[in-house]
């Protein structure tokens, strides 16, 4: 796993992009991560894996906006990353699970070569106010043993807030 100094290097070498990039936001072995301005939210009782499911957008206020439990909220973090030698992996910060905040739901884990923004599966156990640009997650990067020939180029890559795609297993 990366040190907070890898992490720098790697930024100011180029080989490792996150834009924006802060240098308070580094920690001992990962970056912080920080809420993007929209969430998205699904609009159906119930989602079909083989249907792309309805959503609605939600712009954060500037005084924030509180989330309701029982519901999935989709946001997208401020920074993009590209990662070509190393694989990232994402987790909450610990000071936002403590006030019973979830910021994904699985997929912490990316790919070689994803470039883009992150999509956040953020759940909570109480409302709760959050607000754009707060440091909700954390972002740790791996190094690869062995080739790294084959490269993430799925649809997710990019920026914006993304839905599941999870229909287009279904199209092969």
């Amino acid at each position: 796993m990366y040190s907070g100094e890898e992490i720098i290097r790697a930024v100011e070498s180029g080989e490792l992009v996150i834009k924006p990039f802060s240098k308070e936001q580094v920690n001992p072995n990962s970056y912080n991560l920080t809420l993007g301005g929209e969430l998205l939210v699904y609009v159906d009782d119930v989602l079909d894996c083989k249907s792309e499911n309805a959503t609605r957008k939600i712009t954060i206020p500037d005084e924030g906006y509180v989330l309701v439990p029982n519901t999935l909220y989709l946001a997208e973090t401020r920074e993009y990353t590209e990662t070509e030698n190393c694989v990232p992996q994402i987790s909450g910060r610990s000071s936002v699970g403590r006030i019973g905040l979830t910021v994904h739901q699985s997929s912490g884990c990316g790919s070689l070569g994803f470039k883009g923004t992150w999509t956040l599966g953020i759940t909570c156990v109480t409302p709760t106010k959050v607000y754009k640009g707060m440091e909700v997650g954390q972002i740790y990067f791996f190094p690869v043993v062995g080739d790294s020939n084959i490269k993430y180029n799925g649809s997710y890559n990019g920026t914006g807030v993304k839905s599941s795609q999870v229909q287009r297993q279904f199209e092969k």
